[in-house]
């Protein structure tokens, strides 16, 4: 049913990047890089919009002063629904607004906080949405702040977002993913969160978490670490890196993992469900400050072994705070059941939301360092 789904999801994405602008040539479109979805103190729905400016593009100079020329400008209007705020940004501008280009979707928190369910529909049934959109939650703030930021390298605020999540190595969350996962069975929608600093850059301060069978609303965040952690358990970590204090070397041990996988398999024991989730990674050793030699197998097997048993004590630490506090499976367990017990899931999916927090889960890292670095011992 997933797979029918994405597939669906899929064709209304070739739809849509298809077409001829409606016969616009580019200089009479206001192309949209980024959307911001906020509601007011007031209650109500605003939209905004980060518009490149073409002539700011490319480090262009005013002719006067000498200042760089703005490569955006981001406009908010306030409306019932998406497509309503968004025909009242219109009026600001002189050209029509464009969302073909669009590449991030920015949801601040209060927003979040009230559901996003009666907000999903805009972007799949409008003919020029872009549906390969990131989703992100704005932690503490509102989005149109963040689009108002001027990255440090980037012209854009929505290119500055797109590259930092590359940097953190996590698989691009689009919207079309955000939705599959909103209309699946047995997971939990979570996205990236970003954060304001009191000096008006944003940061990466970890994930948000949906519950889709409470009108899409936010439940919590988890911070940087749990993120990547909950990913890996996603399937939707590409690398990561782990450091911990090696007790039999007296000091600590730092690993870039460059490959990281998972298996989860669910076990009947005495008739009661059970999940194993099984992490593997294979990476570098980039900093050694033990009295361990990595070059000398048995010093090795110490290192991978404690480095293991370390993320293993976090990985069950995060499991159990989604499961007693926030209460949602955001891991995927109930689509594994889906799988690998298809009957069973039957009589179990109306009910997953009050299983998934009595669900026993057990868990198994096994890290290996086939790199020991450019030295043997350290220095």
């Amino acid at each position: 049913m997933r797979a029918v789904k994405l597939c669906l999801l899929l064709l209304l994405t070739v739809s849509n990047t298809t077409g001829c602008w409606n016969l616009r040539e580019p200089n009479q479109l206001a192309f949209d890089l980024g959307s911001g979805l906020d509601l007011t103190k007031d209650g109500l729905f605003e939209f905004s919009a980060q518009i490149a400016i073409p002539s700011g593009v490319g480090g262009g100079q005013d002719g006067g002063g000498g200042n760089k020329k703005e490569s955006f400008r981001t406009l908010s209007a306030t409306g019932e629904n998406i497509y309503d705020a968004i025909q009242k940004l219109q009026t600001k501008l002189s050209r029509k607004v464009f969302l073909g280009h669009r590449q991030i979707i920015l949801i601040g928190q209060r927003m979040a906080e009230f559901g996003m369910s009666k907000f999903l529909d805009e972007f799949v049934r409008n003919p020029e949405s872009e549906m390969r959109s990131l989703v992100y939650v704005v932690k503490e703030g509102q989005a149109k702040d963040i689009l108002n930021v001027n990255p440090f390298f980037d012209p854009f605020t929505a290119n500055a977002l797109v590259s930092g999540l590359d940097i953190l190595a996590w698989k691009h969350n689009y919207y079309r993913d955000f939705l599959s996962d909103a209309l699946s069975q047995g997971i939990q929608p979570m996205v990236p969160a970003v954060s304001l600093t009191a000096s008006s850059k944003f940061i990466y301060s970890g994930a948000a978490i949906f519950n889709k069978d409470n009108g899409m609303k936010l439940v919590g965040f988890l911070n940087i670490k749990e993120a990547v952690y909950a990913n890996w358990i996603r399937d939707r970590q590409e690398n990561s890196s782990v450091t911990a204090f090696v007790t039999q070397g007296n000091g600590n041990v730092s690993v870039k993992l460059q490959s990281l996988n998972r298996r989860i398999r669910v076990k009947m024991v005495n008739e009661r469900m059970k999940i194993d989730v099984h992490l593997t990674g294979k990476g570098t050793i980039v900093e050694n400050n033990s009295s361990l030699n990595p070059s000398k197998p048995k010093d090795l097997q110490i290192i991978q072994d404690e480095l293991g048993q370390t993320t293993q004590r976090s990985i069950n630490q995060l499991i159990e705070k989604v499961q007693k506090q926030y209460k949602t499976d955001i891991f995927g367990f109930g689509e594994s059941v889906h799988q690998q017990y298809p009957h069973q899931w039957k009589t179990l999916k109306d009910n997953w939301t009050e299983t998934f927090p009595q669900l026993p889960v057990s868990v198994q890292v096994e890290l290996q360092c086939k790199d020991p670095g450019r030295s043997n011992s350290s220095p």
